[in-house]
């Protein structure tokens, strides 16, 4: 009875008769930022802003909940509810429909001191990457990641080790300090999150960052909408939005807004090669 009170009060106001969109965002910056010195000017916050613009004959409302109600709400088919930046599963396709990509960003990494022994214990593969299930079995290291998330194997795999904690990290609970404190030894987390963490920590040269070992180099997101009457439609509407909005020099602005040159320059190819994707589709 608990959660069908939560569900119904994040929709108390939507009509049924209404071509409107509840759009539920998480605490997660720097793509979405609910708080602080940069609220609303996250990845997310910003492509949002330019994708309603594309669609002005449908009504939207934003809602901020935690990823656990998150997830909640798209188990009901009854309300539209809308998210954006979700990663691909065959799971979450049980429950919802998938617009076309929305982002390409850096791949998942670990992030550790260098005067750590994370570099010590752990032998790198020839790539420079990181084998989680190996780091997650040494018990003299203590590693952080969040959960309620989608992960690669290994570190799904590793998530089954008690020196593996799960924290959840916020605009006010910061994986970075949890490093230069020493209160962990590595977190596991998407480099353009760990440098908006940095970005006021002048040690941040002591942090180094490796690839784990079977994450895709680059990650590709998409809007997710759930199973309702008219979500199928709304993701038709989404898509046609999105074909127009990755020919424009602002959507790409947007998009790497919080990520490093370095990491730019690496997916310049594949932002490319969307973007062509996408220029395909809206051809007669």
């Amino acid at each position: 009875m608990y959660k069908i009170v939560i569900i119904a009060a994040l929709f108390c106001c939507q009509s049924l008769g209404a071509a409107q969109i509840t759009w539920l965002k998480t605490d997660w910056p720097p793509h979405q930022i609910t708080t602080g010195v940069y609220q609303d000017q996250g990845t997310f916050d910003v492509l949002h802003k330019l994708l309603i613009t594309e669609l002005p004959h449908l009504t939207h409302q934003t809602k901020v909940v935690n990823l656990p109600r998150l997830e909640q709400a798209f188990l009901q088919n009854k309300y539209s509810v809308c998210t954006f930046g979700s990663i691909f599963t065959e799971k979450r396709a049980q429950t919802r429909w998938y617009s076309k990509a929305v982002t390409v960003l850096p791949g998942l990494a670990v992030h550790f001191r260098t005067s750590a022994v994370v570099q010590q214990h752990v032998a790198m593969q020839d790539d420079g990457s990181i084998d989680m299930r190996q780091l997650a079995q040494d018990k003299t290291l203590l590693g952080a990641y969040q959960p309620n998330r989608f992960y690669p194997a290994s570190v799904m795999d590793a998530t089954q080790y008690a020196n593996f904690i799960p924290h959840e990290f916020t605009s006010e609970v910061n994986a970075a300090a949890l490093l230069l404190s020493k209160r962990v030894d590595y977190v596991v987390e998407y480099p353009e999150r760990m440098a908006f963490y940095l970005k006021d920590y002048p040690q941040k040269v002591q942090i180094q960052s490796r690839a784990v070992e079977d994450a895709s180099p680059f990650v590709v997101s998409h809007i997710t909408c759930n199973k309702s009457p008219k979500g199928q439609q709304l993701i038709a509407e989404i898509n046609k939005a999105l074909r127009l909005l990755w020919q424009k020099p602002e959507y790409k602005t947007a998009m790497f807004s919080w990520v490093d040159e370095d990491n730019i320059t690496r997916l310049e190819k594949i932002y490319q090669d969307f973007q062509q994707g996408s220029a395909a589709k809206t051809k007669p």
